[in-house]
Formats: structure tokens, C-alpha cells, sequence
């Protein structure tokens, strides 16, 4: 169950993967758009809230997980795993956690 929203200003710049912008902060909540890399140059968030974990395996950097989501000022609800772990960690600590992809080894 999803947390009572938090006001929360931040620029949270642009999503490095197509992002499902949803109704609400969960997984549950129908998807109202689906924006792509490039389509917002930065987003920013008015609101947060604790909401549904999610992981993302696909950033360069690693398994991203959280479960904080931000309201936009756009409108609609994200996960932070669609924006750079560095910036969102540095509007809350510990918002999101990044952890590296195993080596790949050869034969």
C-alpha cells in the first residue's frame, strides 16, 4: 500500500529508458502514458511517496531497485528507477539502491 504523498520540489532531469507514467505510486495503477528518452528534457517532481518495489536490470550501472515514487508536475506518478540513481540518491538518501552487474566472464 503506497504512502501518503510527500511535498517534494526536485528536478529529477530526464528518464534514460522508456518509462510507464502511471496513475498512482503502483504497479497496480493503470499506465496513462508511456514516454521515451528524450520526450521531457527534465522532469520534475512536486510530490513522493513509498510506494510498490521495483527493479529495473537494464541500466548500464547495474539492478536498480526502489520503492519511492514521484508525482510530476506533468502529471501522473513514476518510479524512480527511470531516472539516474546518482541524482535520485541525492535528493533522498537511500531512495534507490544500484547494484553492479556481474562481470562477464568467457570460457
Amino acid at each position: 500500500m503506497p504512502s501518503p504523498a510527500h511535498p517534494l520540489t526536485a528536478r529529477l532531469g530526464p528518464v534514460w529508458r522508456d518509462a510507464n507514467i502511471r496513475s498512482g505510486p503502483s504497479l497496480t495503477s493503470p499506465v496513462i502514458r508511456l514516454d521515451q528518452p528524450g520526450h521531457v528534457p527534465h522532469y520534475t517532481a512536486d510530490a513522493f511517496a513509498h510506494g510498490d518495489e521495483v527493479t529495473e536490470d537494464q541500466h548500464p550501472g547495474g539492478l536498480i531497485t526502489s520503492a519511492v515514487w514521484f508525482r510530476l508536475t506533468t502529471g501522473g506518478w513514476s518510479s524512480a528507477v527511470n531516472f539516474d540513481p546518482a541524482t535520485i540518491t541525492a535528493l533522498l538518501d537511500g531512495a534507490a539502491t544500484v547494484t553492479p552487474h556481474p562481470p562477464h566472464t568467457t570460457p
